[in-house]
């Protein structure tokens, strides 16, 4: 069979094969024909001759016949394989495209299922649009003659003898002169503000729709960082014609504490009230863009008198109209949070 395991075969060896085999048979058909026209032979030596020749004639035409055969195997040989490689790509695509068919109809069947559940949206969260952070410093120096006879501090109610004397030692022997009350306080705040979907409700008034707590909020108090290198002092100055100093007697400790509390009370109103404003202007804006979306939408701030139905944005949507102004409110509030945190108004 080591006939058969050449690989591969070159046009001319082919050509060649071709020729020789030719030329053998020939040669055969010669020799047969030769001892068929030789009578005078005897009939078994002109066989045995015959065959003799025959034979030897076929081994010379072995090695071409060979390389045809090789040809003809190697031929057959690649088309088989380039069935068995198109066969098996045909495979892999249809493996494929069942795949991906079974994935579509998986999708398919999936989306035909939610789309025939009734939607029902739940409002239950907030949506922080931006942070309020603000720092600094107040200071404010007064004459503590304004003070003596207000009671908030702490000082109209000491009338006995012993703080009278206490308050004279005090002014005229150990820190006389004019006095004044000093104070120097670091304030922070820091605060998300947002939108309470939660506190959203709505009624209907004809082709109306009215909403209630349709408005910006400071929503939580972040925690704040502060530095131990922040200057918090208050303190009673007695100023002369020598010098001034800082007055720390017992008599006036009380007052300077109460005044300190005071002070920063009423810088946190005042911080609170900045935060209110720009909640009422962001309020504005938010409720004039979503008029003008939604002409029949109005807005109220109290419902304490009201004779209307109320319902909870979170627990009633059922409404395509209620769905789509507060899917709408919902998107506002989260674009604002990337562009009107940079507008904060001062």
């Amino acid at each position: 069979m080591g006939i058969f395991r050449k690989k591969n075969t070159s046009g001319a060896k082919v050509t060649l094969a071709y020729i020789m085999a030719g030329l053998c048979l020939v040669l055969i058909i010669g020799n047969v024909a030769a001892f068929l026209m030789l009578p005078n032979i005897a009939a078994k030596l002109a066989i045995l001759l015959s065959n003799s020749v025959t034979i030897l004639l076929m081994l010379f035409a072995i090695r071409p016949l060979n390389a045809i055969i090789q040809r003809e195997f190697d031929k057959k040989a690649e088309e088989l394989a380039g069935k068995v490689r198109e066969q098996k790509e045909m495979q892999e695509r249809i493996a494929t495209l069942e795949s991906e068919n079974r994935e579509l109809s998986s999708r398919l069947d999936t989306v035909t299922q939610t789309s025939g559940i009734p939607t029902n949206v739940n409002f239950s969260f907030k949506v922080e649009t931006m942070t309020y952070d603000k720092s600094g410093y107040i200071v404010k120096e007064e004459p503590l003659s304004r003070f003596l006879e207000d009671p908030a501090y702490k000082i109209a109610g000491k009338k006995g003898l012993g703080n009278r004397i206490s308050k004279w030692i005090d002014d005229y022997i150990n820190h006389p002169g004019e006095k004044k009350v000093l104070y120097i306080g670091k304030y922070y705040i820091k605060a998300s503000i947002g939108i309470d979907f939660t506190k959203i409700k709505y009624a209907l008034d004809g082709d109306s729709i009215i909403f209630y707590g349709v408005r910006f909020s400071k929503l939580n108090d972040l925690a704040i960082q502060r530095s131990p290198e922040d200057v918090n002092h208050c303190w009673l100055l007695s100023d002369n014609d020598f010098e001034t100093s800082i007055n720390r007697g017992e008599f006036y400790r009380e007052f300077t504490q109460e005044y300190a509390r005071l002070r920063a009370e009423e810088a946190d109103r005042a911080l609170e009230q900045e935060v209110d404003n720009l909640c009422d202007h962001y309020t504005a804006v938010f409720r004039e863009n979503l008029s003008q979306r939604f002409p029949a939408v109005q807005f109220c701030d109290s419902i304490e008198d009201s004779t209307s139905s109320w319902f909870s944005l979170k627990e009633h949507i059922q409404d395509r109209r209620i769905l789509g102004i507060a899917s709408s409110m919902f998107l506002m509030a989260d674009v604002m949070s990337d562009s009107l945190a940079k507008q904060i108004p001062q």
